[in-house]
């Protein structure tokens, strides 16, 4: 090492210059650790610096996040696709490979990624070399991208065409149809190249898909798919969701996105993608669906599974519970931000005491619920007052002032913990009255 140090200082270099020439090149370098999920920065490409030393970044949050604010919509597809894990570890198989994936950002600028395996081991990539240069300049390759991704949005995959490749081993279904006529084709791949398969009219396939969805998920789903949204979509638009649809005898997580094509706007390509096998996903999508999007307290969906399987065989529980006084009242004087502040101060004050035995929940608009198990009635006369101590605290701290009543009920000996939580309610509803003599 000192030898090929010696050897660059006497032709004048060193090896911060070579690294300074090589971080110029690249508006970006990174290095993706696939096996362990980490990804090394050397230079970024959005702070546009180089670093002394490589900086950590988080694979899920640059992943799902970053890319989402900082791609062009009708490519954020594709980069998601191209860092899949799974995809990443089996698609290099030897260290002479290399893959490019190129894409427009949201201010219109133009990048060339490469990617090239640094370690394959057992037949799996573990270590991913990422390059990227800015090639908005370049006509040539700008002309060369808006035709592949012409191609992207018609559903036009040719064999020599790097989408073709990973299609069919990343979505279990990919559709395309014409918003105007309705007319819907399955894409399969034989030998890498396409298949158009016909299928029915596109709304009889949306009463068939409907038929599979989860009920919980249905609502939701049939607002965010509406037929009437799609025809409303612009060029190049895209529009994603994750759901819960029953096949095969059991209800799989899917990853659904349509795109509107860019150059041809009559054209609609509906990606489906079985992700019940990823476990990062699927973690990511029980936890939205347990929890309530304004304070992140589990909620009633959580409660009614807790109800039915931990919350059982139950013995000793005690419940806290707590009332928002007046939030209408509160949205309807001083705006819905207001109001949404009240609840996270509640929201906040509940969870400040929440353990793996005492959890959080939020019952209904204005409604709040701590089950606490394995808890002696002392400890909860102790946690009530914390909660009461940590709500009087935010209060003050975010200068919104507002009642909450709070109750609270402690049992070793019930048939149903949800006697427990009506014990907690009327002793709630108590001291409202006691409140409101004073």
């Amino acid at each position: 090492m000192a030898a090929g140090t010696e050897d660059l200082k006497n032709l004048g270099f060193s090896v911060q210059d070579i690294s300074s020439r090589v971080c110029e090149r690249f508006s970006g370098i990174y290095v993706m650790d696939v096996k362990n999920r980490k990804i090394l920065a050397f230079k970024s490409l959005y702070q546009e610096k180089n670093y002394d030393e490589p900086v950590e970044i988080d694979w899920d949050k640059t992943i799902n996040e970053d890319f989402n604010k900082i791609m062009s919509p009708k490519y954020r597809a594709l980069a998601l696709i191209t860092f899949d894990r799974d995809h990443l570890k089996k698609k290099f198989t030897d260290l002479s490979q290399s893959s490019e994936f190129i894409y427009q950002n949201s201010t219109d600028q133009w990048f060339n990624m490469q990617l090239r395996p640094l370690k394959i081991v057992d037949g799996d990539c573990h270590t991913v070399l990422v390059t990227i240069v800015d090639i908005s300049d370049s006509k040539k390759k700008v002309e060369t991208i808006a035709k592949q991704m012409e191609q992207f949005h018609k559903g036009v995959m040719s064999s020599n065409w790097y989408f073709s490749q990973t299609a069919k081993d990343l979505y279990s279904e990919i559709l395309k149809f014409d918003i105007l006529s309705g007319e819907t084709y399955k894409i399969v791949f034989e030998d890498d190249e396409p298949k158009y398969i016909p299928l029915v009219h596109c709304t009889i396939l949306y009463d068939k898909i409907f038929e599979s969805i989860h009920p919980k998920d249905l609502e939701e789903v049939k607002k965010i798919f509406a037929w009437e949204r799609i025809r409303a979509m612009n060029p190049g638009d895209v529009i994603e969701h994750s759901f819960r649809r029953y096949v095969n005898n059991k209800y799989h997580w899917y990853t659904v996105s349509v795109h509107v094509s860019e150059f041809e706007p009559s054209i609609a390509v509906i990606f489906a993608r079985d992700i019940t096998s990823s476990s990062v996903g699927v973690n990511q999508l029980m936890a939205k669906a347990e929890h309530d999007a304004v304070t992140g307290l589990f909620n009633v969906e959580k409660y009614a599974y807790m109800i039915a399987t931990e919350y059982a065989e139950l013995k000793k529980a005690g419940v806290i519970y707590v009332d928002i006084e007046g939030l209408a009242a509160l949205n309807d004087k001083y705006g819905r931000d207001y109001g949404d502040k009240a609840l996270k101060i509640v929201a906040d004050s509940v969870r400040s005491v929440q353990n793996r035995n005492a959890l959080a929940y939020r019952r209904s608009d204005d409604e709040f619920m701590l089950v606490a198990t394995d808890i002696g009635e002392d400890q909860l006369k102790v946690l009530l007052q914390l909660i009461k101590g940590r709500f009087s605290r935010l209060c003050d701290v975010n200068d919104v002032q507002f009642f909450a009543t709070f109750g609270s009920a402690w049992s070793d000996s019930f048939e149903s913990v949800q006697d427990v939580i009506s014990a907690a309610i009327s002793d709630m509803n108590n001291n409202r009255k006691i409140e409101l003599l004073h």
